[in-house]
């Protein structure tokens, strides 16, 4: 019998549904659930599968693990195969969970910076009746799509029932997707920037994409152009960001994911006005919890069988 351990999160908790569902249709696992409180030695070491964000420190003592799953999309925490007692040992992503509700919260972010409403949010709380201008619409403007996973792709399909030109930047170069009215390389990234409204980040943090957006890109970006991040805090240099940001060079940004996280209370990016940061809780629903176990078990019954895991990462590539 295969022991399956389920390390529990905020982001990652299954039902008990979930679970009677996964004894049922598995009855040569062993499920244990367990968290940051309860997890043992034991569980560790004898774990032939661990499903959840198992921090890497405690994945070194699973000598026995055979495949780790992780509930989210980014697997920079457990790329380093030094962690992997097992030289052999599978990792796989949660990647299609997220697409929907991370893709919702862009489109979010990009109608409240064109509409300005954090500038009309601040005039509530002062009781202002003030109106202004807005920046633009979504309607003709160009999207820059960095990444065309899940996410990038939702994010293009709801891009275009908005009538927004869509432009989108791959690793490699594949047949132009629908809903992409452009595709083009990072080779080409910094032509793109420079005709785009939005610059989105959803692609994965590698040795290649730290510091995507440093200060000479920044500086490329149209003056009234956005920069939003929903990928990792890492892909953007912060610094050149709040320079950017304080001295208007562009016009503002949105960012789900900071280097590091929580971003310090102090952190100068909070005291700006043209910047809305919220917790890393983009991929948050009712839902992905659903979608989350839909994976897991779709993966599970795949490697029972003999059969090739999906979401399988690529350890010389990091993604």
């Amino acid at each position: 019998m295969l022991n399956v351990v389920l390390y529990y999160t905020i982001g990652f908790t299954l039902t008990e549904q979930h679970l009677a569902m996964l004894r049922h249709d598995f009855p040569q696992c062993k499920f244990t659930e367990t968290n940051k409180d309860s997890v043992t030695e034991t569980q560790l070491e004898t774990a032939d599968i661990l499903a959840g964000s198992v921090p890497p420190d405690l994945v070194r003592k699973a000598k026995n693990l055979k495949w780790l799953h992780l509930p989210s999309v980014g697997v920079d925490r457990h790329i380093d195969t030094g962690i992997y007692v097992n030289a052999d040992a599978k990792l796989t992503n949660s990647s299609g969970a997220y697409g929907k509700p991370i893709s919702d919260l862009v489109i979010g972010y990009m109608i409240a910076l064109c509409r300005d409403f954090p500038y009309y949010q601040r005039n509530q709380e002062q009781g202002i009746w003030k109106r202004k201008a807005p920046a633009k619409e979504l309607f003709g403007s160009t999207i820059c799509i960095v990444g065309l996973g899940d996410i990038g792709m939702e994010l293009a399909r709801k891009a275009k029932v908005f009538e927004m030109h869509v432009v989108a930047i791959k690793r490699t170069l594949v047949e132009k997707p629908e809903f992409v009215d452009e595709l083009y390389t990072l080779e080409n990234f910094d032509e793109v920037l420079k005709k785009s409204d939005f610059v989105v980040l959803c692609l994965a943090a590698t040795d290649e994409t730290v510091n995507l957006m440093n200060a000479a890109r920044l500086t490329m970006m149209k003056k009234d152009a956005y920069l939003i991040n929903v990928g990792r805090g890492s892909l953007v240099d912060q610094t050149a960001l709040y320079e950017c940001l304080a001295n208007r060079t562009i016009a503002g940004a949105a960012v789900d994911v900071t280097e590091p996280e929580p971003l310090p209370s102090d952190h100068p990016l909070w005291k700006l006005d043209n910047i809305m940061i919220t917790p890393h809780y983009a991929g948050s629903s009712p839902s992905t919890q659903d979608r989350l176990y839909t994976i897991f078990h779709s993966e599970l019954e795949r490697y029972l069988s003999g059969q090739p895991l999906k979401n399988l990462i690529d350890f010389s590539v990091k993604y």
